[in-house]
């Protein structure tokens, strides 16, 4: 259902809430919460602070209709949002996006590298025999083949964090040298990499069924895959399990409201110096809210759209 109202959140059909924790660099940290419009692509509502008082200040200023003409609604899956959505946006959907859940296994995914990284540093230092003096070593002290290997597969996991959260296809030659290597030696890095392949690919899927098939499978195999961190990720992805679905369901992400965030750290970056940013000058930058100024004329494009609608 859509809803055209005179106010200036009309048409308000599919939103997205964000949090950005980015302050001015002169001042100190403060987030804050922006509300964008999926069906205009911009931003209609920012607010200093972060939780549930602040996204209710945003509902309060929604008339009943205009809530329960919200349809679906984007977010990162924090409570201080998902509660006072449901509670006041009856009619919305919940959506879980591929950038925050994907995001979770790429963080599990690099704190099991680390992991596997110091063992692996551990294993080539035990391995490799102390000399009685420093200097060059004498003939036949030189390092093994063994501990050259373990020393290899130190170095390949340390520098695969790149090469780990890239797409296959996005690889080069040196980074598939790395994962061969991981792949070789059997490790759990390796593992969980293909995971994380395997989560993306529930997002790709055609529609709703297949993806709904392809994540119960992922999380039978994350949940009996004994990595403890990729197991912590499949428990937070089976408490979202139908708002990921929904993300395939109707083809929306929350890519838009991040894009938003970027062009907002670039108007941080531009107020350097200046004591505050201002929510008003995110506004004016973010949202299609144009103001005519006084003395100036008009765009070319309101006159082409005037000659149009002639």
């Amino acid at each position: 259902m859509r809803m055209k109202t005179w106010s200036v959140w009309a048409c308000l059909g599919h939103a997205f809430v964000s949090q950005s924790a980015k302050a001015h660099p002169a001042s100190s940290r403060i987030g804050s919460l922006l509300v964008a419009d999926h069906d205009r692509g911009c931003l209609i509502w920012a607010g200093e602070g972060y939780g549930k008082d602040v996204l209710n200040r945003f509902f309060d200023e929604l008339a009943r209709e205009q809530r329960r003409a919200i349809e679906v609604v984007t977010a990162d899956g924090a409570r201080r949002i998902k509660t006072p959505v449901k509670r006041r946006c009856p009619n919305a959907r919940w959506v879980m996006g591929p950038f925050h859940v994907v995001s979770w296994m790429n963080d599990a995914l690099d704190a099991v590298r680390r992991e596997e990284w110091q063992v692996a540093k551990k294993a080539a230092r035990d391995a490799t025999p102390r000399r009685d003096r420093a200097g060059r070593p004498a003939k036949g002290d030189e390092t093994s083949v063994d501990v050259k290997r373990l020393q290899a597969t130190a170095k390949a996991i340390k520098g695969s964090r790149y090469a780990l959260v890239k797409n296959p296809c996005d690889l080069t030659d040196a980074q598939k040298g790395k994962l061969d290597e991981l792949r070789r030696v059997g490790s759990r890095l390796f593992r969980a990499w293909g995971l994380k392949g395997d989560l993306c690919a529930v997002f790709r899927a055609d529609d709703a069924g297949k993806a709904e098939v392809l994540l119960a499978d992922w999380l039978h195999r994350a949940a009996y895959c004994r990595i403890p961190q990729a197991v912590a990720v499949e428990k937070k992805v089976r408490r979202r399990r139908e708002d990921i679905i929904a993300a395939v369901d109707l083809g929306i992400s929350n890519a838009r409201v991040e894009a938003i965030n970027n062009k907002i750290k670039v108007t941080v970056k531009m107020g350097y110096g200046f004591r505050s940013t201002g929510i008003a000058l995110l506004m004016l930058r973010c949202s299609d809210v144009k103001p005519q100024l006084p003395g100036r004329p008009a765009k070319a494009k309101k006159k082409k759209a005037q000659r149009k609608a002639a």
